[in-house]
């Protein structure tokens, strides 16, 4: 969409020339504890015990094919490197009482944790000048970013791999690269799959104003953005499983996409302020004219006759058909704002506006909203001002209406695309259902708020408590497989209610000459839930209403069978022990995936030219805290969570026996035995900085100098240790698993001259 953009703005005086400077380094801050060989072999020998059969070269090559001493730690073999990141930035600034500017000029450099020689370089500029006229009736002010980017990485994420068996090989004799006939992957054949992107970003603001009248303004703002990406993503036969014919029959390939991206944007506002008795009116008027369109080219190139040409689609043997893609979203809006503060004690104000959207058809692209607010500033009246505690103290409310369009273009519309040939004529096929009836989706939203100032403004206080309730819901909608589509985009009418309480918390706990200590606290506790739904959508499952959105059911798990070692489950119906739960009647709720709670809190100390903070993060939260799959089948490796695994008869245990037996852990990762409290306390950033004293400075000739380190993710504690972090949950092996966030420690030099 749309970036408006305020840049930092130069200074009246003298020309300054301000250069920064970091270098920093970043590794994964948490591995997951695994089996080694010798665990991981007796659990597989196990399983097939268990499972009463016997293993083959086929079914079992971790046992009988491969060497039983290797061992590799993959979680450090492919993520356990250090990254590296290099930052420089220089900005000339200066001017006179009319005009100012800002001119940066800037390069950055990062390289991943994996191995090999990858890299992501930025170069970038920024341009800032602010004019206003002798009179000071006109101001202008116009803002350029231009960026260019250099990507070299890997064509796919590897936090998917690294799970296998720790005494896989990786080559054959022959150096050739190891294929398994199954499933599994080799970490080395990512390593040779690259990408290389290209993007050129250039963003633009310019906000006139002009005074035509005392207390009349014209203004008016336009920004435009444009984005250009160039991607290649160039995949060699040796990165391709052997085993996998149709994508060995492709040969070396590549992929090309061309991404365009343009957006403007344009308001003109008119404002008129007055002041009537003891208050002062502030009305006004504006419009905003949005615009964005995306454009998209893609093909693929196969049989390449060698990977020095997987860069140039010309050099392909075979070119698919290029796919384009066109997308416009048009927005426009009418406003007006009217506020009154009637001697710094009694606010009102009032907005009404009515805002149009291509994303939806004739007669449904408009819709009006509205809201009022009411502020009172009781710290003013003579009740309050004869205690001297309070430095201020406002209550305010709010109630209105907006609008929400965040759906894809076109939907309201079927559009006809290429289905191949039919009697060796051109075939067409509608990509979706047809819906003229989508329209604004209004959201109703109340607010009540508390500001309190005490002791001189050393303690402040702010209270939020937000209501927000839509009935008229505006999303993606199941279908039968027989309708032809799964899917689409309606209205639908289900009553979803989210509240929450916001507070933060600012104070200044010593402030004297030499030292000052400051610290920022901040909770939210939300709270979403469906108040009601048509039984028609049946993505809503029973007991869905009056629970939250995020409500979790699963099965609940009664641990494990002394005798066989197979897991049990509560039967609901009978009051039972069962192996196998039914889905529809033995599920229950055990928690929700939203946060419960979540904040942090930040402490600032100076004291002679050194600067110290620090923030911690924390949220309060369920979530999966064990790692989901078929223990004792060929392929993954485990946590050592299941060495306390059951072994035999009589064996009390809370994890059930592995086997090769697929149905045994089939309702394993649909029970609560995998859900948990995934609570967390992360220390999100800390810095440390020390500023030269003024004689020093002035000596060298600068106006500044000043030495910096500041590390990020440097902790966190939490009940799941099964995750490389707690807050994405991204465990090793599946499909969702993703690079943790890094942690990083940075040196850096600022000075000014």
């Amino acid at each position: 969409g749309v970036v408006l953009i305020t840049t930092k703005q130069g200074t009246a005086g003298k020309t300054k020339i301000n250069f920064n400077a970091y270098y920093g380094q970043g590794k994964v801050g948490h591995f997951i504890p695994m089996m080694n060989t010798q665990q991981y072999l007796e659990m597989r020998r196990e399983a097939f015990k268990n499972a009463g059969t016997n293993p083959t070269t086929g079914n079992a090559p971790d046992l009988l094919l491969w060497d039983q001493n290797a061992y590799t730690d993959w979680q450090r073999k492919y993520i356990g490197g250090t990254a590296d990141m290099t930052d420089a930035q220089t900005t000339i600034s200066g001017g006179d009482q009319r005009t100012t500017f800002s001119l940066n000029a800037g390069f950055h450099r990062e390289t991943p944790v994996f191995p090999g020689d990858y890299k992501s370089q930025r170069v970038s500029s920024r341009l800032n000048v602010d004019h206003n006229s002798l009179d000071r009736k006109f101001n202008a002010n116009v803002s350029f970013i231009y960026s260019y980017d250099n990507t070299d990485l890997l064509s796919q994420d590897i936090g998917t791999l690294f799970n296998l068996p720790p005494n896989m090989p990786l080559y054959n004799p022959n150096g050739s690269l190891y294929w398994v006939n199954g499933s599994l992957t080799n970490p080395e054949a990512a390593l040779l799959a690259k990408y290389y992107g290209k993007t050129q970003n250039l963003m633009t603001n310019a906000l006139l104003r002009y005074t035509v009248l005392p207390g009349l303004d014209l203004k008016t703002s336009f920004g435009f953005n444009r984005m250009s990406l160039n991607q290649n993503t160039q995949t060699p036969l040796s990165s391709i499983n052997q085993f996998s014919s149709w994508a060995t029959a492709l040969g070396n390939q590549a992929s090309f996409a061309y991404i365009e991206q343009s957006s403007y944007i344009l308001e003109p506002q008119a404002t008129y302020t007055r002041n009537i008795a003891k208050g002062r009116i502030i009305a006004l008027v504006g419009s905003t004219i949005q615009n964005s369109l995306n454009t998209s080219t893609s093909l693929q190139g196969n049989k390449y006759p060698s990977i020095g040409l997987l860069g140039n689609i010309n050099a392909a043997a075979e070119v698919t058909i290029p796919t384009y893609g066109y997308t416009q979203y048009r927005y426009t809006s009418l406003f007006g704002r009217l506020t009154y503060d009637w001697d710094s004690k009694y606010l009102l104000n009032a907005v009404v506006r009515r805002d149009g959207s291509s994303r939806f058809g004739d007669g449904r692209r408009f819709g009006n909203f509205w809201s009022v607010g009411a502020g009172w500033v009781f710290s003013n009246e003579s009740f309050a001002q004869a205690l001297p505690f309070l430095s201020f103290g406002k209550l305010r409310a709010s109630y209105g209406l907006t609008g929400n369009d965040q759906i894809q273009e076109y939907k309201y519309r079927t559009f006809f695309v290429s289905a191949g040939t039919y009697q060796n004529n051109t075939a067409l096929r509608p990509n979706n259902v047809e819906n003229p009836n989508l329209h604004w989706q209004t959201i109703k939203k109340l607010e009540f708020g508390l500001d309190l100032s005490f002791l001189n403004r050393r303690i402040d206080l702010t209270v939020n408590y937000y209501q927000n309730k839509t009935d008229d819901q505006l999303g993606t909608l199941n279908l039968p497989g027989q309708v032809g589509f799964r899917s689409f985009v309606s209205n639908f009418d289900a009553n979803i209610r989210n509240t929450g309480l916001e507070f933060e918390l600012n104070t200044k706990n010593i402030q004297n000459r030499g030292f000052s200590w400051q610290t920022s606290f901040n909770l939210t506790v939300p709270n979403t839930k469906l108040l009601s739904a048509s039984p028609t959508y049946f993505f809503f499952t029973e007991g869905a209403i009056g629970q939250p959105l995020s409500v979790v059911r699963r099965f609940t798990y009664k641990g494990v069978d002394p005798a066989t070692g197979a897991p049990l489950y509560h039967d609901t119906a009978k009051d039972a022990l069962t192996f196998t739960p039914n889905f529809n009647t033995d599920r229950s709720i055990v928690g929700f995936t939203a946060p419960r709670f979540y904040g942090g809190i930040n402490n600032t100390f100076s004291y002679k030219g050194v600067d110290l903070s620090f923030f911690f993060q924390f949220t309060g939260q369920d979530g999966n805290i064990l790692p989901t799959g078929t223990p004792g089948v060929f392929g993954p490796n485990l946590p050592t969570l299941y060495l306390d695994r059951w072994t035999k008869p009589g064996d009390v245990s809370t994890m059930p026996k592995v086997t090769t037996n697929t149905s045994v852990y089939s309702s394993w990762g649909d029970s609560d035995a995998v859900w948990g409290d995934a609570s967390f306390v992360r220390l999100r950033t800390v810095n440390i900085s020390y500023t030269l004293p003024r004689t020093i400075i002035n000596r060298l000739k600068l106006d500044n100098i000043r030495v910096y380190v500041s590390g990020q993710n440097l902790w966190w504690t939490s009940k799941n240790k099964y995750v490389y972090d707690p807050e994405t949950g991204s465990i090793p092996g599946q499909s969702s698993a993703s690079m943790p966030p890094l942690r990083v420690i940075t040196a850096g030099l600022n000075l000014t001259l």
